[in-house]
């Protein structure tokens, strides 16, 4: 149900562009908003809370990463861009040859029929890309683009083209409810998920009894859909009572599919499972957290993924501050990549391409970890890649401290506990930041802590990406966490590394610089 609200065209000035590339790059260099986020990310460059190498908005707050695709040989991410000019939703736009360097382009699609544009995806066809997203108050809208840089986009005459039905809003009311789309295509026509609680909104909040549901609709030509229920009519059991199922992407993932969303109570999802292009069911069997802690503060938030073209997965997920009192409010993960291992279980880890940011590098080899001696590393920074391996012995857990000044009055650690004779294959990865800023600006945050499997006579494999503000943590391609972080010291570069209750031995550590992507 529409509210009484002023439903009005963006008060940000839209620029149009030719089709053709080589035109397109020529009246970019006199884009005003260009020359305006260019400006905005010459006087970001120095802040020491700043990111040098994650995407963030160059001229504020920066939301959902949307449609994330590949087209004549980018990669196009969208975001939920907040221009100062008119601070409802806009989609942002970035584009990328490795999904590591991203460059700024103008805004994508503008609010002016919906009174903001919301979340959605993009599915590309040979001849153009397909934006499906959620336009506030009104239903789920179609926009198209077939541009070489998808910068001019055409919305739908028949928009709403999933109309939020009378007496409903947009998480609830029956039979189905209208929110963030995901879009995509088979054999027998497109199909669009609608990703809400099974419940009506007054009760969200108040209701843990609701459950999370993937709405599943059908359609020949875009605009007339039809509603086929749930995509999973058992639910999700291994997702709590009380979350929804908003901001989702379904692609089949190996021989399986995987199912992202966000919740707003407890955060982001991977869910696997096997899907009947029979009967447009979804079976989900395993469930993988990134988010461990109160959603909001220091925290992933919601996903955006596409195939990789070999049965992977590329996803990136928008990461929430820990300081109000920022100017840039959130920032854009790594480009992470998923694939199946031999055991059918989710393997998670940086894209390769990140690599291309290494400045020189500095590697220890065989280095014996005494129980509670603290071992300094050569190599010191605030922008750093960091890949250890270790030998578990008779330590209890392995920390590593980054950010760390000399005194040790600031410091961010990442620990491994390991496993214990109760649960012999399960460790823990933890990053704590109870001591990683001296300001008082900084919300508190509990340490982020998630299980992982760990077998017997097993390597530790940790790769720990620190970036200024963002700590990003991976142990043996099996999880990964992250955590915002705001050391105010010049001197909190360190990086040392301790054995906790016992020996360890640790095979070898290269450290390398990184380079900023916005020089």
């Amino acid at each position: 149900m529409k509210p009484d609200v002023e439903f009005r065209p963006s008060a940000v000035k839209k620029e149009s562009y030719p089709d053709a590339l080589e035109a397109q790059l020529c009246q970019l260099e006199s884009s005003e908003q260009l020359k305006k986020f260019k400006a905005l990310r010459a006087q970001a460059a120095d802040h020491p809370w700043n990111p040098s190498f994650h995407f963030y908005a160059p001229d504020g707050m920066i939301n959902d990463p949307n449609g994330l695709c590949r087209w004549r040989g980018r990669y196009h991410m969208f975001y939920q861009a907040y221009p100062p000019e008119d601070p409802r939703q806009h989609w942002g736009h970035a584009v990328s040859e490795d999904m590591v360097h991203w460059q700024d382009l103008p805004l994508a699609i503008y609010p002016d029929q919906e009174y903001a544009v919301f979340s959605g995806s993009a599915w590309v066809e040979k001849d153009r890309v397909i934006a499906m997203y959620h336009g506030r108050w009104l239903g789920n809208m179609i926009a198209t683009s077939k541009d070489d840089l998808l910068l001019n986009w055409e919305k739908d005459p028949a928009n709403p083209v999933i109309p939020i039905l009378p007496g409903q809003n947009e998480n609830g009311g029956r039979p189905y409810a209208i929110f963030d789309p995901f879009l995509w295509k088979e054999e027998t026509g497109y199909y669009a998920l609608s990703g809400a609680l099974y419940g009506d909104m007054e009760q969200r909040g108040r209701c843990h009894k609701n459950r999370m549901v993937e709405h599943l609709f059908h359609s020949q030509d875009l605009k007339k859909w039809a509603y086929m229920g749930e995509l999973s009519p058992q639910g999700f059991p291994q997702i709590p009572l009380g979350n929804d199922g908003a901001c989702p992407y379904f692609w089949p993932l190996g021989n399986r599919y995987v199912l992202f969303n966000f919740s707003h109570a407890t955060g982001a999802y991977a869910t696997i499972g096997d899907y009947d292009q029979l009967t447009h069911r979804f079976t989900p069997d395993k469930t993988h957290r990134f988010n461990f802690g109160p959603v909001g503060c220091s925290s992933y938030q919601a996903p955006c993924a596409m195939p990789d073209g070999e049965g992977g997965i590329y996803f990136i997920l928008n990461t929430k501050d820990a300081n109000a009192n920022l100017t840039r409010k959130g920032a854009m993960s790594l480009m992470y990549h998923m694939t199946l291992d031999s055991e059918g279980e989710m393997a998670i880890s940086p894209v390769q391409t990140i690599e291309s940011l290494h400045g020189s590098g500095c590697t220890k080899n065989n280095l014996r970890l005494m129980p509670f001696c603290e071992t300094v590393m050569e190599k010191a920074g605030k922008a750093l890649d960091i890949q250890a391996v270790f030998e578990r012995g008779t330590a209890r857990a392995i920390k590593l401290q980054v950010l760390r000044s000399e005194d040790g009055s600031e410091h961010t650690d990442v620990v491994i506990h390991l496993p214990t004779l109760h649960r012999p294959e399960i460790a823990y990865l933890t990053i704590d930041t109870t001591g990683a800023s001296l300001s008082e600006e900084i919300q508190s945050r509990m340490p982020e802590s998630a299980e992982f499997k760990l077998k017997e006579n097993e390597k530790i494999h940790l790769r720990v990406i620190v970036d200024k503000c963002m700590v990003e943590a991976f142990v043996n391609d099996r999880i990964v966490l992250m955590q915002a972080v705001y050391p105010t010291r010049t001197d909190s570069e360190q990086v040392t590394v301790t054995a906790l209750g016992g020996e360890a031995r640790m095979h070898e550590m290269t450290i390398w610089d990184m380079k900023s992507i916005y020089e």
